[in-house]
Parts: C-alpha cells; structure tokens; sequence
C-alpha cells in the first residue's frame, strides 16, 4: 500500500492521507474482519501481512469501495468515504491493483494505461463523438502520458503490444501504470508480485520503491 504520487506542492510528508477504524464485516454466520485499523501517511510504504484467508484482499475491497463495511469508518484525506463507490473513491485519489489480473488482454499496453486515465479528461461525449480540437489534444495529453508511465515501468518497447501477448510478470506492471494513470494520492497493490519468479519479483519491488521515492 503506497501513499503516493501527489506532487508535493499538493501535500505535506508525512501527513495521513487513509484512516480506517474499527473495520469489520461479516459473510453470513463468517466475521471476515472485525475491529481493523490503520493510518497510511504520504510517502510511506506500508503492508498488510497474514496467511491465506485473513482477510487481506477483504479489507482492500472496503477501502476501495468494492464491499461496504458493516461497522467502522474510512477517511480520505481528512473526508470520511466510508460509503463512498469506488469511481468516487478514484476522482478523490484512491487507486488500487488486484491480486487476480484486471487487464484489458486485446488491447494494447499503452491502450490499457490510456484507459485508467479517463477520469481526468474534462471532454464529454459529444466531443469526443464528433472529434472537435478539445477531444483530439486530450487524446494526445493521455497518449503521451501512458508512453511516460509505460516507461517508468519498464514496458516502453511494448506499448503496441496486446496485453494478452505479455508476460505475466510484465502485466503485473502493465496494472501499476494503470492505477498510477488516475494520478492518486494513495496506491493499494493487492499482492503485487504473487505468482511472480524471483527476478519479476525484484523489479517489482524496485519500482514499489521508486514511486513511493518519487511521490
């Protein structure tokens, strides 16, 4: 979990940017997380550790808006989004990965990127429908930025490629750019680098390293 990626004119070191307290839900007769809390402030790396069935990715589906909580409150930079959707809890700065790949396979890299930056496009679909000069230089703006954050990962040279044509350590972090795409103040990697080989894991933990450095 990374707090980051807000330009530091934008924020403080250092100050807590997610809050959950008293988290808990229950799946029938099942108490999944019961009474869970944490603070994440920005420029932090933070991790959430338990075996197979503790509730990690839970406790991520609530903080992403994905499952609401039965008890407890989240807040966002000082804003308590405890029920808030998950497309508001991405306009408000909150990103997140999946442990199980959530990528667009017949599209291409740069597409994919493109894609998880929609939300900070102000062009409506009329524009866009029509091509007016608005649409076609946001186009440009998202295109070029994909390209940037392809390159930070590391998949500058397969920014033409089909997702479904990657390996799987690479759609990995086909998924960290998306997410770093809707330019959020708090990034939640639900386990990274599982099912990775010991070198995708170590690029990947460099490049955890270096957003959170960069932010």
């Amino acid at each position: 979990m990374i707090p980051a990626s807000t330009p530091p004119e934008r924020r403080e070191r250092g100050e807590v940017l997610l809050t959950a307290e008293g988290i808990g839900i229950s799946f029938g007769g099942l108490r999944a997380l019961d009474g869970v809390g944490f603070s994440a402030r920005a420029g932090e790396v933070l991790a959430i550790i338990g075996p197979n069935g503790a509730g990690k990715t839970t406790l991520f589906n609530i903080v992403s808006g994905l499952y609401r909580a039965g008890s407890g409150r989240i807040t966002l930079a000082g804003e308590d989004v405890t029920e808030a959707p998950p497309h508001r809890l991405a306009a408000r700065g909150l990103s997140r990965t999946f442990q199980n790949l959530q990528v667009f396979f017949r599209m291409t890299a740069l597409e994919n990127v493109m894609a998880g930056r929609h939300l900070r496009e102000s062009s409506g679909l009329f524009a866009d429908l029509f091509r007016l000069r608005r649409a076609r230089l946001e186009n440009a703006c998202t295109r070029e930025a994909a390209a940037h954050l392809l390159a930070e990962v590391g998949l500058a040279e397969h920014a033409d490629t089909p997702a479904g044509s990657l390996p799987y350590g690479a759609l990995k972090r086909l998924e960290i750019a998306r997410a770093l795409a809707t330019q959020p103040r708090v990034l939640l990697l639900d386990e990274p680098a599982a099912g990775c080989n010991p070198v995708e894991t170590e690029e990947i933990d460099h490049l955890i390293a270096e957003v959170a450095r960069r932010g």
